[in-house]
């Protein structure tokens, strides 16, 4: 289809075909885009007549539990004594963002994956990884449509899920022709747009609106207001009765203020230790500065854990993006 990219490597696609089991797997604190991606290529591969396994060192956020076949998602424990022919990653930039599944996505006699992370650095035997694409869900897309896969109604909603979520609902820099073309694809194929866009947009849950008070009353801008940051400790989170999938989009409303070119969420989910989010207008980069934190991901879009509180995480978090302004000036 016009606009949709073609699938590179026919290598992978000859093993899928091939495959009888097939373990899938995405990184640890998954989004749409991880669990819509791994879903429609579950969901492909069954119709194939394949037996899956679908993995995440986490649990499916309560937001996207109503995607088709989100509840047959298993963590890693479960996959003790398994054996895939195939094992294939979704969506996670490095080894280490399946967590837990690492280890027997490693043992697999064939390892592959698909994703979009500038900082990937291919450590399957088969990769297939272009960071220009907006979602892993347009990449999957592009494999469906190579295998002349059927997109059914509930292989569109996943992957509507997956892109429209890594694209702010079609408004990040990052949303492109193809991104467009995905839509239009999945709208062809039956997606159920409205149900879709309002369960995974404008829904929010009672922990989620808790947290992002807690948050908004952390905010505080530096660097003459092109920077803005926000922190939740872990007692946030125990008032707010929230759990890690309720900071989604909260970094946003930080990004989202005129003026600001860098912003960033410091959360401590457990205590002593710190998730970094960060996002950046151009021409910043803070997959750069979450690198200098072992993380990673895309340039206006990144993140990292580290072993700090909070307080301790902000400190160190703005060293680096001072350090950064002061480069670009």
């Amino acid at each position: 289809m016009t606009g949709i990219k073609p699938f590179a490597c026919s290598q992978m696609l000859s093993v899928l075909k091939s495959a009888n089991s097939i373990l899938l797997c995405t990184h640890i604190s998954p989004d749409g885009d991880a669990i819509g991606s791994t879903l429609a290529m579950g969901l492909c591969l069954k119709a194939m007549g394949k037996q899956i396994t679908l993995a995440c060192a986490d649990q499916v956020p309560d937001r996207l539990k109503f995607l088709p076949a989100s509840q047959e998602f298993v963590q890693a424990e479960a996959l003790e004594n398994c054996a895939f022919d195939v094992a294939f990653a979704i969506d996670a930039a490095d080894l280490g963002r399946l967590g837990a599944c690492r280890e027997v996505f490693e043992k697999a006699p064939v390892t592959i994956q698909i994703d979009h992370h500038g900082t990937n650095p291919g450590y399957a035997m088969l990769n297939e990884v272009d960071e220009h694409a907006a979602a892993a869900g347009c990449i999957i897309l592009r494999a469906l449509l190579a295998l002349e896969a059927e997109i059914t109604p509930a292989i569109a909603q996943c992957l509507y899920a997956a892109i429209s979520t890594d694209t702010g609902n079609f408004c990040f820099n990052n949303t492109d022709e193809e991104a467009f073309a995905c839509a239009s694809y999945l709208m062809a194929a039956g997606l159920p747009l409205n149900d879709t866009a309002r369960t995974l947009h404008l829904i929010r849950e009672e922990p989620h609106v808790r947290l992002l008070g807690r948050a908004l009353m952390s905010l505080r801008r530096f660097a003459d207001g092109k920077c803005a940051g926000m922190r939740l400790s872990h007692q946030d989170y125990l008032d707010a009765g929230a759990g890690g999938e309720h900071t989604d989009k909260i970094v946003n409303y930080a990004m989202d203020m005129a003026g600001v070119e860098i912003a960033y969420l410091v959360d401590e989910r457990e205590m002593g230790f710190s998730k970094i989010s960060l996002r950046a207008q151009p021409p910043r980069d803070v997959a750069a500065i979450a690198r200098k934190f072992g993380g990673g991901g895309h340039v206006l879009a990144a993140g990292c854990r580290c072993a700090m509180a909070p307080e301790e995480a902000c400190q160190a978090l703005e060293t680096e993006i001072l350090a950064q302004l002061k480069e670009q000036a």
